[in-house]
């Protein structure tokens, strides 16, 4: 028997059909995890010369296996989100009493909580579409969360210390004020959740209609962000004042004021720039622009004079250790045995 060169190799063969009826010979490339009730025997057909070591139907069997396992991985993506916004696992909607609900928001890591809170902080240093594309495509509010916990805890704590710092004497009574743990929670939470919710229905409500020259650019042209993009990004924008929140116990006034419009005017900025995507398409931009910058200003201005300027106090409001009684001189002294 002559051993085959390689052009005997490469060249087409002619084979008679190995059925007794004639037909030609087939291939049945069925899944078995797929094969039907009618292709059965065919299946078994080929199952067997894969098992007597035919490379093209073991070929076939893993090309097949291989598909059908991307298939099954692509139908059943982890929590996506629909049209309305809710939460959807393998097609099915989840119900916001399940815990899996709620892990789309909390869908971040250590690194891009860092990255995040430096970007709300630094002016230009996030892309032009951070909006869109970051923040829209994983907006979270884990970062936001414990930036404004911490941020209530922070004012109340250096409030009190700063008011230490200015009242305490020899004469007065310092106490802690616990009341402000609750007053800067409902201010903090009114303005991270109160505000993003007018914003998101301003941005909504004030599109810019587009014209057929920029039918291309309607996607953009339309573009408004969704409320929780809108309360992550207003979230990170806090966590400035929490380093600021600290310098504001040193009881220099010109120092504090420097400090509440660098805060004001550093994170302001972000958020304008952030924010420009949506502002570009909005008729009211340049009356957003001024609005959010005021209430940032305002925002910053409202700490240092609610929660770091103490009114001085007032007799009644001090409680003043009662004064001693004058020495007077023992001539002076009355007599205890003196009689009448």
């Amino acid at each position: 028997m002559e051993t085959p060169t390689a052009d005997d190799l490469l060249q087409f063969r002619d084979y008679s059909a190995t059925n007794n009826n004639g037909a030609p010979a087939q291939i049945n490339v069925n899944s078995p995890t797929h094969a039907t009730n009618a292709g059965n025997n065919n299946f078994n057909n080929a199952q067997q010369q894969r098992q007597r070591g035919d490379p093209l139907s073991n070929l076939i069997y893993d090309m097949s296996n291989s598909a059908q396992s991307m298939v099954a991985a692509a139908g059943a993506p982890d929590a996506p989100l629909d049209g309305t916004g809710a939460a959807t696992a393998g097609g099915a909607r989840l119900s916001f009493l399940t815990i899996e609900y709620y892990q789309q928001f909390f869908n971040v890591d250590t690194y891009m909580v860092l990255e995040r809170i430096v970007n709300s902080m630094i002016p230009k240093r996030a892309a032009a579409n951070y909006l869109r594309m970051n923040i829209g495509e994983n907006p979270d509010l884990y970062g936001p969360f414990w930036i404004t916990t911490t941020l209530i805890f922070s004012i109340a704590i250096s409030g009190n210390i700063a008011n230490y710092f200015q009242m305490a004497n020899d004469s007065y009574q310092w106490h802690y004020n616990f009341h402000l743990v609750s007053y800067a929670a409902t201010c903090i939470f009114l303005y991270a959740n109160i505000l993003p919710a007018v914003l998101w229905a301003l941005f909504k409500y004030s599109l810019k209609p587009v014209d057929q020259a920029d039918a291309m650019e309607t996607d953009n042209a339309s573009y408004t962000p969704s409320l929780l993009s809108l309360m992550c990004v207003y979230g990170y924008s806090l966590a400035i004042y929490i380093p600021v929140s600290i310098l504001w116990m040193i009881n220099i006034s010109l120092l504090q004021w420097l400090l509440v419009i660098t805060a004001a005017m550093l994170s302001g900025t972000v958020l304008i720039a952030v924010l420009t995507p949506a502002l570009r398409n909005s008729q009211y931009s340049l009356f957003l622009i001024v609005g959010i910058l005021a209430a940032h200003v305002v925002l910053a201005a409202g700490f240092l004079l609610y929660f770091f300027h103490s009114p001085a106090a007032t007799l009644s409001d001090m409680k003043m250790y009662p004064p001693l009684p004058p020495l007077r001189d023992a001539a002076q002294l009355p007599h205890a045995n003196q009689t009448g």
